[in-house]
């Protein structure tokens, strides 16, 4: 039971500071640095706003990109910069030449503008259903610190056993002891002390 304990803590310290880590590393890239997305180890998270691709990805998802991609075949699906600097997340349906024709799943006809490769941000790898309220969740200050509280919460009550004690490994109990016994000494050396006199 000990173990399961340590495990769950480890986990949940492992998650909130990963939570953390991510939130503070986006503000940054977004907020200081002006950038309008966030790259981890090649990889960017984006939430989709537009149903132009569905059913395969509906608005409110979260898709991942791979931002290193850069081999392309038709049926891809790829997220790519249009002439306004907006990003587009379309399937390609023709590549000839490096200019690249895309076209939402959605859509009714091609897009209006073929791309080149350079305009090509990444590679769509995957989605999460309905992520982007999770993701919206997670840029409020308050849902951070509610979070970091109930984790904290968490870690102390698995960390305490029945009687409210902190749960200690057995080096600790021994050094706990020591502690005591030490304590004890001096104590019974002070009353000793006293008597003499």
């Amino acid at each position: 039971m000990k173990i399961l304990k340590k495990i769950s803590i480890v986990i949940i310290s492992v998650l909130l500071v990963s939570i953390l880590a991510y939130n503070i590393y986006n503000f940054i890239c977004i907020k200081v640095l002006k950038k309008d997305m966030t790259e981890v180890f090649n990889y960017s998270i984006l939430e989709v706003v537009s149903g132009s691709m569905e059913p395969t990805i509906h608005i409110g998802d979260i898709i991942i990109i791979d931002t290193k991609e850069k081999y392309f075949n038709v049926d891809d699906i790829i997220t790519f910069r249009d002439k306004d600097n907006v990003l587009v997340t379309h399937r390609i349906t023709v590549i000839k030449d490096g200019i690249i024709t895309t076209k939402g799943d959605n859509n009714n006809a091609i897009d209006d503008e073929p791309i080149t490769e350079d305009m090509v941000v990444g590679k769509y790898v995957t989605k999460i259903n309905n992520g982007g309220r999770i993701l919206a969740s997670f840029k409020s200050p308050l849902t951070l610190i509610m979070i970091f509280i109930i984790g904290l919460g968490i870690c102390v009550y698995k960390s305490l056993d029945k009687k409210g004690d902190l749960i200690l490994t057995p080096e600790e109990q021994e050094f706990e002891e020591f502690l005591r016994y030490k304590k004890h000494r001096k104590k019974k050396k002070q009353q000793e002390e006293k008597t003499k006199k």
